[in-house]
């Protein structure tokens, strides 16, 4: 059985993104001083936000590290945005006192109003990111799709349907094909025009110039920044900043070589 307290880090927020906001957040909070701060000095304003702001960013990292796994769709995601608010929020007014003690500065605060304002706060956001993002997606199966009559890239290839395409990718002007029988076609055709004749089969655009059947995939590695599909012929395939949240959310990451 898979443990209740596992995390990913695929499913939780990109370290990157995450840290930058997080030093936007304190050199914002720092320079307007919310929570009557702005009366401290700067050096003691920076370490107050610095501690807190970073404390939380950790507490929403591992938050989604262990809650995206387990959302399944749109709903779930803001439901569990909407849970960390609530539960995470819920030490911060003990946060914020133990940090004006710790700078020196201790005085009495309204716990209930600082708890009311961080929810309101945290809560629109998280919603909204949780909107955004949608969550962990599960690949649905693949619809019903009339093969009677030949898509435009099929007759082009030459093929009956589509249901054999692994993989298109664009060269200049054209298409390759790659076929499970292991042919690989070259035709003249937009990638544009393909991905909706495709959008009926389990798969995924990961590159601008790539779309990759979900049966093709053995794994995935990262190489320094990026990520690489393992594909099943031992090639790779480069995943674009622009469709890595896509690929996550698919779960095409899980599988690590």
């Amino acid at each position: 059985m898979e443990s209740t307290l596992s995390l990913s880090r695929d499913t939780a927020p990109p370290l990157r993104p995450l840290i930058a906001g997080t030093v936007f957040a304190v050199v914002a909070c720092a320079l307007t001083g919310p929570f009557d701060t702005l009366r401290l000095p700067l050096p003691s304003r920076l370490v107050f936000w610095l501690v807190l702001i970073g404390w939380n960013s950790v507490k929403w990292w591992l938050w989604y590290a262990w809650a995206g796994p387990r959302t399944t769709g749109r709903r779930a995601a803001v439901l569990a945005a909407l849970a960390g608010t609530l539960l995470l929020n819920a030490t911060l007014p003990l946060e914020i006192d133990l940090m004006f003690r710790a700078i020196g500065q201790p005085q009495a605060l309204p716990w209930a109003g600082l708890y009311l304002t961080a929810l309101l706060v945290a809560g629109s956001i998280s919603a909204l990111v949780a909107v955004i993002r949608g969550g962990r997606a599960v690949l649905p199966d693949a619809p019903l799709v009339d093969v009677a009559t030949p898509s435009r890239l099929a007759q082009r290839a030459g093929l009956s349907d589509l249901s054999g395409v692994l993989m298109v990718a664009a060269e200049d002007h054209y298409l390759r094909l790659v076929l499970a029988d292991g042919r690989r076609p070259l035709v003249l055709f937009r990638m544009g025009d393909a991905l909706p004749e495709l959008a009926g089969f389990q798969g995924l655009q990961v590159h601008r110039s790539a779309w990759v059947a979900r049966r093709y995939v053995s794994g995935a590695r990262r190489d320094g920044r990026r990520w690489l599909l393992v594909l099943a012929d031992g090639t790779e395939q480069a995943i674009s900043e622009t469709f890595l949240p896509a690929v996550r959310a698919a779960g095409w990451l899980q599988t690590k070589l």
